[in-house]
């Protein structure tokens, strides 16, 4: 998996930004695997592009996941750690047979399509729709049960991709559980590092008249000891 050099990550960043947060996980996924063109990616399941993505954030920040949740109850900010490698997972390309239909996992192509339904029950149909193999482009009409028999085999086949944390508020005592998004998680921390490192160069530039590539160029810990004597 490729790493991220401080000119990668403010590009990274910079191309990221306005983008919509599946169209940035994707482009997350391309720099775990470079050299894959996008529309390959974008057929790639979530439960694996969720795997790589959290294999490829080990090897950027390490197992160690710092964040924080807020009660919903109190508003409390709770924080927590976890660790990368227990969300690590075996996943599979395999289609599931559901009353006679061949479903596939959901990728990001078929999530772009289910997006462009404004009614959730509407995009929740149109996703499995698309999930499943058709002939001559037709897509299947599905009854309530067999749409209900679909989710449930997706949910029970690709738990990768379908992370859930339980919380409990030590303040007010509410109990909750919250779907946990890698890329949303790993595209903060990239914002995260981004700004520092911004704010680093803006720090440098102004004391010594040095330019953003001069700053990047500088190891971590060079950089660090200037900020410091700057700042004393």
């Amino acid at each position: 998996m490729s790493k991220l050099t401080p000119d990668g990550m403010l590009a990274l960043w910079e191309r990221g930004a306005q983008r919509h947060p599946l169209d940035r996980a994707l482009l997350l996924l391309a720099c775990a695997r470079p050299g894959e063109a996008l529309p390959d990616l974008a057929d790639v399941s979530i439960g694996q592009r969720d795997q790589t993505l959290i294999a490829w954030r080990s090897a950027l920040f390490g197992r160690s996941m710092l964040g924080y949740a807020d009660c919903p109850t109190c508003r409390t900010r709770l924080t927590f750690s976890l660790d990368a490698s227990t969300f690590l997972g075996e996943t599979s390309d395999e289609p599931i047979e559901v009353d006679g239909l061949q479903v596939r996992r959901p990728s990001s192509r078929d999530l772009a399509e289910a997006l462009k339904e404004i009614d959730p029950e509407q995009a929740t149909y149109r996703l499995a729709q698309h999930c499943c193999e058709r002939a001559a482009g037709e897509l299947p009409l599905l009854s309530k049960a067999q749409l209900a028999k679909i989710e449930s085999a997706l949910t029970e086949a690709d738990a990768a991709a379908d992370i859930v944390l339980d919380f409990s508020c030590d303040h007010c005592g509410h109990a909750w559980q919250t779907a946990f998004d890698i890329s949303a998680f790993l595209w903060q921390e990239i914002e995260t590092h981004a700004s520092r490192l911004l704010a680093d160069i803006h720090t440098l530039a102004s004391a010594y008249g040095w330019s953003e590539r001069e700053v990047l160029a500088l190891s971590p810990a060079r950089r660090a000891t200037y900020i410091g004597m700057v700042s004393a």
